[in-house]
């Protein structure tokens, strides 16, 4: 008793609020451990869940009933969602290698400065910041209503394109080796030409940066959905299959079995290239 005495009267004396003195003794790690458990319980019961349900014989009913791979079944007995995955996974694959030219073309480039870098980064950066629903209508204007083109699956590769590059460029420029400037100079002081340069030097350094990014790229057009609702006319992809089905019926438990599948596989996607860039960052 005495103690806590002798520390108000010295609180009182510093010229301190005894509400100083309460939150200076508050562990701030103890804090900011709380928050990132509470923000981590909101961002992943809700994919768990998912998890979790799609194994449920009772489907949409909670509590767990029985542990069943009956909607996984169901899954692969359903044509129309398989075709909309293969068209996802086909465009996707299309999107991934001109992002990936693309973003190598000018994160090699931002190694030096050039007239209208800042432009060009903020028109990168413009294609994130963008309304996915605003961004698709534009486009469908665009290439729909102007230039007279037909709806279909590979309308929606540029607008993809403008949605992952810029993705893909910052993972590009965040994972080159610090010395790579440098060393493309010793070799060309050394004679070798540009595509020698570019072949022996410099794509063995990038090429874990590079696949990370590629990685990137994939799985954010594999998820895409708002850019390209208008343009794809009655060539649904994945996640616009999804979302007609949701929408003209009640959740049925089979795309809980699609919606695990696709969490999976996007996590481990995005796992690896976390990794390459870390291995290459750390070569």
């Amino acid at each position: 008793m005495s103690t806590q005495t002798e520390r108000s009267e010295e609180t009182v004396a510093s010229g301190q609020s005894p509400l100083t003195g309460v939150i200076e003794a508050v562990s701030v790690k103890r804090v900011l451990l709380a928050y990132f458990l509470l923000a981590a319980a909101y961002i992943y019961l809700p994919i768990f869940s998912v998890i979790a349900f799609s194994f449920n014989s009772g489907g949409l009913t909670f509590p767990f009933v029985e542990f069943t791979f009956e909607w996984y079944g169901e899954l692969l007995a359903n044509e129309g969602l398989i075709e909309a995955v293969r068209r996802s996974v086909t465009l996707a694959l299309v999107v991934t290698v001109i992002t990936t030219v693309l973003a190598t073309a000018t994160a090699l480039a931002y190694r030096y400065d050039f007239w209208g870098q800042r432009g060009l980064l903020f028109l990168l950066i413009l294609g994130i910041i963008t309304p996915g629903i605003t961004y698709g209508v534009g486009a469908t204007l665009l290439l729909n209503e102007v230039l007279g083109l037909t709806k279909n699956l590979w309308l929606a590769v540029p607008v993809h394109v403008v949605w992952a590059l810029p993705f893909a460029v910052i993972v590009l420029l965040a994972g080159f080796p610090p010395a790579l400037k440098e060393n493309e100079e010793a070799a060309r002081v050394l004679g070798a030409g540009p595509l020698s340069r570019f072949r022996n030097v410099i794509l063995p350094q990038i090429a874990p940066t590079l696949l990370g990014a590629a990685v990137f790229a994939f799985t954010l057009s594999y998820n895409e959905a708002t850019r390209s609702l208008l343009l794809v006319g009655n060539q649904n992809t994945m996640p616009l299959e999804v979302f007609a089905i949701a929408a003209g019926t009640r959740v049925q438990p089979y795309l809980f079995a699609l919606g695990s599948l696709t969490t999976v596989f996007s996590t481990l996607l995005l796992a690896a290239a976390g990794l390459l860039i870390v291995y290459n960052r750390r070569s």
